[in-house]
């Protein structure tokens, strides 16, 4: 089914979602309870800003990121950057590499 513009936020908060559902299977951290413990968030508090992604601060964000290494794509699309922008660092990124 095609994504459609006005789901954008949508989509991308469940991208998010399923991409750190993803990285806990890699980083053998399946529950919420053994991500939590692993990044120094609070279970509640974990539970409750994976549940909205929007209410995330950027100290929970970071220590997500040093646990479980999500795709930087995908966080991009979160915080609100276009598909045009994304493709755009992506192509400057394959550039340089």
């Amino acid at each position: 089914m095609p994504r459609i513009h006005q789901n954008a936020e949508k989509y991308a908060r469940e991208d998010f979602q399923r991409e750190i559902r993803r990285q806990q299977g890699y980083y053998d951290l399946m529950s919420q309870r053994a991500l939590a413990d692993a990044s120094g968030i609070p279970r509640s508090t974990l539970w409750a800003k994976l549940n909205d992604p929007d209410k995330l601060e950027v100290a929970e964000l970071r220590k997500l990121v040093k646990t479980i290494c999500p795709d930087p794509l995908i966080l991009l699309a979160l915080v609100g950057y276009t598909k045009q922008d994304i493709k755009r660092v992506k192509t400057l990124l394959e550039e340089t590499a």
